[in-house]
């Protein structure tokens, strides 16, 4: 996929969205969120269905005595992170460490204290890379923002290094896969794209073009992999479904 045939695409989803109502729009978007809590939410377990998650989200009150309890927290908390990402990037305000901090605290609020960088080091299972130990999570956060901050950096490339270098970072004890994903999103909703969602089919394509990142230090696995994302999530939009 060549970044000019994204763009191509992007201008057709604009066109599209000129010609639609905001009922439609809005439409579209709801069905997006409800898709994207419940993959981002079950990326590692599969406590909760889709229908799970739709009825839920209907009613954040409906109870499920037979599943976790922090489970269906977690999804009523990402539902409040996805819209105060669709807000705030719907007036064009970039996210700084102030912002960062109150998704992640969104995101595990009732579960654990949120917005607040580990002190402790962390070893995740399975995985090929360390993070980073916690004292040095002040300085490589400082870094983050501040290559954010630089304007040359843009597009793709900078959703991918938003992306990338959170999970390398992995600031906080929990939801940094979650809010490494908001944060992507995020990146995209601001530059007029549309929100993606990784499918468990994906996964592995996924988890590989992160790990290219990691250990390698590329980034052009995982921006190949968001453009092709991209383009399938805007022909589908298009084309209404």
């Amino acid at each position: 996929m060549k970044l000019e045939e994204v763009e191509a695409l992007k201008q057709e989803l604009l066109n599209k969205k000129k010609s639609m109502s905001k009922e439609e729009i809005l439409k579209k978007q709801e069905d997006f969120d409800t898709l994207y809590i419940y993959e981002s939410t079950n990326f590692n377990n599969d406590d909760f269905t889709y229908e799970d998650v739709e009825f839920l989200l209907e009613d954040h009150s409906r109870e499920f005595p037979d599943k976790k309890r922090n489970r269906r927290k977690a999804i009523i908390n990402n539902y409040h992170a996805l819209q105060m990402i669709h807000r705030l990037s719907s007036k064009k305000i970039a996210y700084d460490e102030e912002i960062v901090k109150d998704l992640h605290q969104t995101l595990v609020d009732g579960i654990i204290g949120g917005g607040v960088y580990r002190s402790r080091d962390l070893f995740i299972l399975g995985a090929k890379h360390v993070p980073p130990s916690y004292l040095k999570i002040y300085k490589k956060m400082d870094d983050y923002f501040e290559k954010l901050r630089n304007p040359q950096l843009k597009g793709f490339e900078r959703a991918a290094y938003a992306h990338l270098q959170f999970l390398k970072i992995y600031p906080f004890v929990d939801a940094n896969g979650r809010l490494a994903r908001l944060l992507l999103n995020y990146e995209l909703e601001l530059q007029d794209y549309l929100p993606v969602s990784i499918t468990k089919k994906l996964q592995d394509e996924y988890f590989d073009a992160i790990d290219e990142y990691k250990i390698n230090k590329k980034t052009e696995p995982f921006i190949d992999f968001l453009m092709k994302l991209e383009a399938e999530r805007i022909k589908d939009y298009i084309k209404g479904e």
